[in-house]
């Protein structure tokens, strides 16, 4: 009996132990890549912000698809293994550019920030924004989440974060409605600011965690001209109980 207590307690403590061993894996440190080349006086410049992970097999799945997401702000067709390839590529773009129109003005700027906005005992959220410029009347930019579980490092997909998708859009619309001040009287159809697919209200392609909130976020010409910016929606976790996945 003795020899069984004993052989219990040894299993307890080793999973306890890997448990830890778990949580010490994700611990995150930010890495920094930058590159330039310039014609003349005008350059091109590349900065990436990201997350690391320590090293481990749930980091690993982790940082292989941050660095996946990263690299599709790039030309997606090229295939890039690589931020030194994708950034070499983009800045060889700007000198053919500078070469074949020498009096163009104006420099490129590609800029992304990603960082950890949300973590729980089995979630993890980043949060991703992206700024570039390579002339034209204004720049452009875009954000986006990707959610894991922090168990497996398994990222999430829509489904597996979105619970019940017909009640999260009723509560995005009534949201979306607010927030843009729409009078109960106008179908948001028969308002020209916003554009809508046949369908009608749809959820965005970002949706992520930050702090105690669930963020919905619009980018600009997703669902209304340039102008109109970005449509952040936030709403209380405690309030998506079914809705979303909150452990």
């Amino acid at each position: 009996m003795m020899k069984l207590f004993y052989i219990l307690g040894v299993l307890t403590l080793m999973s306890c132990s890997n448990s830890e061993e778990t949580k010490a894996d994700l611990i995150f440190n930010t890495k920094t890549f930058k590159a330039e080349k310039c014609a003349g006086e005008s350059c091109a410049t590349l900065e990436i912000n990201y997350p690391q992970a320590a090293e481990g097999e749930v980091a690993d799945r982790i940082n292989i698809e941050i660095r996946h997401q990263i690299l599709t702000y790039f030309t997606p067709e090229a295939g890039f293994q690589s931020l030194d390839s994708a950034a070499l590529d983009y800045l060889l773009s700007y000198l053919d550019f500078k070469e074949e129109y020498p009096d163009s003005p104006g420099v490129w700027s590609e800029e992304i920030n990603v960082v950890l906005t949300y973590e729980s005992d089995s979630t993890l959220s980043f949060h991703f924004s992206e700024f570039n410029f390579s002339g034209g009347a204004h720049p452009n930019s875009s954000v986006y989440y990707m959610n894991f579980d922090k168990q497996s490092g398994e990222f999430l997909s829509v489904d597996r974060v979105i619970l019940d998708e017909n009640k999260m859009r009723t509560l995005a619309e009534k949201a979306f409605r607010k927030y843009h001040e729409v009078p109960d009287s106008l179908a948001l159809k028969d308002d020209d600011r916003f554009f809508l697919p046949e369908i009608g209200f749809f959820l965005p392609n970002a949706m992520g965690y930050e702090d105690d909130k669930f963020v919905v976020s619009y980018i600009p010409y997703e669902i209304g001209p340039y102008v109109m910016g970005y449509t952040d929606l936030k709403f209380d976790l405690k309030d998506l109980k079914g809705v979303v996945r909150t452990k």
